[in-house]
């Protein structure tokens, strides 16, 4: 287990437990949720997974193979053009309103359920909700971004 691997399985389970805002209206399923910068030709809505930069190991045990603990802390952005539409409920969400939506649905629904396969399939020992940052529309621009970030911890011989 590393930083990138507990980065990459976030990303993959988030891939596969959210729904792509885009199908509500025909679209074809695509990749929206990556771990790189948005491309600007890119179609949105999508989720931008970023690490922030490392912390140092702890190191809880003695003797040659002793055990480190590491904490990463990743910001997840939901990104979505000024305006986008989701259904939910019967009423349409935007603006605000959808990605205060779509934060809540990334933990309440693409992460927290799953604990224990993260624990059971990538050694991820640990989890936290550290809080969202309300959504906002990005300077000069016709975007939207709202953000959650975690913090998953493992350990490492």
């Amino acid at each position: 287990m590393d930083d990138r691997l507990a980065m990459e399985a976030i990303r993959d389970l988030l891939r596969e437990n959210l729904e792509d805002p885009l199908t509500q209206w025909g679209q074809p399923e695509r990749v929206w949720i990556h771990d790189d910068m948005p491309l600007t030709r890119a179609t949105f809505p999508r989720i931008q997974i970023v690490k922030r930069p490392s912390s140092a190991a702890d190191i809880i045990d003695i003797g040659p193979d002793f055990l480190e603990w590491y904490s990463v802390v990743l910001d997840i952005n939901f990104w979505y053009k000024l305006d986008f539409k989701w259904e939910k409920d019967g009423e349409y969400l935007k603006n605000e309103q959808l990605g205060e939506e779509y934060t809540t649905k990334i933990w309440t629904e693409g992460i927290k359920p799953y604990v224990q396969y993260l624990h059971d399939t990538y050694a991820i020992t640990g989890l936290k909700n550290l809080g969202t940052v309300p959504p906002m529309k990005a300077e000069d621009s016709q975007f939207y971004t709202s953000t959650i970030s975690i913090r998953l911890w493992y350990f490492r011989k």
